[in-house]
């Protein structure tokens, strides 16, 4: 199989050339290959065929802008890879909220643009009865988010009541927490909008703290880390603090959202001793609130990271070669799957799998896997993933494979899936968490007896939580859980609901239409 023509001259690819382990990465390489990708995988053909297929939709440009854009040579606008979704059929927000996510995390990912126009009065009060109306029925989608962040977070934009700005706000938080693929990384987006917006950083702030604090909550992770895009000193000290007395995911997600700040190189300098005292606070309690306390310091400096292996006592990251960004084991059963599917030299895809394979640079790792799992290798990659999960031997290849699985797995591995429940059973937080993440744990799975596993009950209930399994309830009620975390995390479920895909039937097209 190919997506390109096998005869003529290479496509060629664009790629990050910055050091494997240097302090930066190339973000605009990376959003200009996936743009290119999908448009040879899903639109083969000359690129002047497929600017007609733009200008179909409201994009006009040339092919020698669209070589611009695809080779990384300049930034591209918001609107243009809206448009390449619009062209190449893709669910709104595929391309663009992960796009996003690269600008927030890294900066300087996406072109400036103007601000929106204003809409007339009329328009803009159906939009917002509109927005009302379904953020109360819970019909939001991401698209529709990030359009009502845009018309609210604009310096004249509409001025709600703050009763009605911290309900969005909250129900945005938590549909965040449950969403995936692109309805988590549009309702990321949205919420980083409004955390931009003037004077609304201090409200989203205690939509999160009051949202992901609550008794049971899970999935808080990448919630919290979407705090680290602000400017708010406030925000940051907040950030630092709860890193400083936060476990688990809690202290996780503070620790996502300062490795935002310090790879963008925002941090404020008089927030940096702040900082390395929390991290050294936190190694001299051992390894459960040392290790993101090590991913911290790493991006700091190396002398806070030697004070704090010290102090633990043990390097807390996996040292093999197998396991290190370098040389990732299994990384030739990727590339071989990926030459295979695309017929491509494609170098980026390489750099790709290295940070999403390895353990080393987490921040990378998350938003290589959001580049993969919005490419059209995804399939390909799952796959290859559920077969070393299948297989593996050595304990790094079993781990970065559960690992790309819950990014990656869709309906083509549910069934495998399902047959590794049953014969990996040292695998089965993962395997738990990838069906519920790709369409849900079927009803006629266990989960009661799953939960039996102390080491996984709370993997079981979340698996739960996300299906709207109905094990959820036996969780919520048994007497035998009474006050137990197991059982506050699956009322928080029963409370809030289960996972957003943004896959139900096309909705709100007028509202969008009148939106953008």
């Amino acid at each position: 199989m190919s997506w390109v023509p096998r005869r003529g001259r290479p496509v060629a690819m664009p790629n990050d050339f910055t050091p494997l382990r240097g302090r930066e990465i190339d973000t605009r390489a990376r959003i200009a290959w996936l743009l290119r990708i999908n448009r040879l995988a899903i639109a083969p053909g000359p690129a002047a065929a497929f600017v007609e297929r733009l200008r179909g939709h409201g994009c006009v440009l040339g092919p020698s802008t669209l070589c611009r854009y695809e080779t990384g040579t300049e930034p591209v606008p918001a609107s243009v890879i809206r448009a390449y979704e619009l062209a190449l059929s893709l669910p709104a927000g595929q391309l663009l909220g992960v796009c996003f996510g690269l600008d927030r995390m890294f900066g300087a990912a996406l072109a400036p643009e103007t601000a929106p126009i204003q809409l007339p009065r009329a328009e803009l009060m159906a939009v917002m009865g509109d927005w009302e109306t379904r953020v109360a029925a819970g019909t939001m989608r991401g698209s529709d988010w990030v359009r009502a962040a845009e018309v609210l977070s604009q310096p004249t934009g509409p001025v709600l009541p703050p009763s009605v700005l911290r309900r969005w706000v909250g129900q945005l938080v938590s549909e965040t927490m449950r969403s995936v693929r692109e309805a988590y990384t549009t309702r990321a987006h949205a919420l980083g909008l409004v955390l931009a917006g003037q004077g609304l950083s201090n409200l989203v702030l205690e939509a999160v703290d009051e949202t992901t604090g609550e008794p049971g909550a899970q999935s808080v992770i990448n919630v919290l880390a979407i705090l680290g895009s602000s400017s708010d000193p406030a925000v940051l000290r907040w950030l630092v603090a709860h890193f400083e007395q936060a476990e688990g995911e809690h202290q996780w997600g503070a620790a996502y959202a300062l490795l935002s700040q310090i790879c963008r190189g925002t941090l404020p300098a008089d927030l940096v001793p702040a900082v390395s005292r929390a991290v050294l606070d936190a190694a001299a309690e051992g390894l459960g609130r040392g290790r993101p306390a090590f991913m911290v310091a790493q991006r700091l400096s190396a002398g806070l990271t030697q004070q704090v292996v010290s102090r633990l006592g043990c390097y807390p990251a996996p040292t093999a070669s197998g396991a290190r960004v370098q040389s990732p084991a299994n990384l030739t059963v990727y590339r071989a799957a990926a030459l295979q599917e695309s017929g491509l030299d494609d170098p980026m895809v390489d750099r790709l799998l290295r940070e999403a394979l390895s353990p080393d640079f987490v921040e990378r790792r998350h938003h290589s896997l959001l580049l993969l799992t919005a490419s059209p290798y995804r399939d390909v990659f799952a796959n290859a993933s559920v077969g070393l999960l299948g297989s593996a031997k050595e304990q790094h290849v079993g781990d970065s494979a559960s690992h790309s699985l819950t990014y990656l797995a869709g309906d083509g591995q549910r069934r495998q899936l399902l047959e590794l429940l049953k014969t990996a059973p040292r695998r089965r937080a993962a395997v738990l968490a990838a069906l519920a993440r790709s369409g849900g744990v079927p009803a006629g799975v266990d989960l009661v007896a799953l939960a039996d596993d102390p080491d996984i009950a709370s993997d079981v209930v979340y698996a739960a939580g996300m299906s709207g399994h109905a094990a959820l309830r036996t969780f919520a009620t048994s007497t035998d859980l009474a006050d137990a975390d197991l059982q506050r995390s699956a009322q928080w479920w029963r409370r809030t609901g289960p996972a957003i895909t943004d896959r139900h039937p096309e909705v709100g097209e007028a509202v969008l239409h009148l939106a953008g």
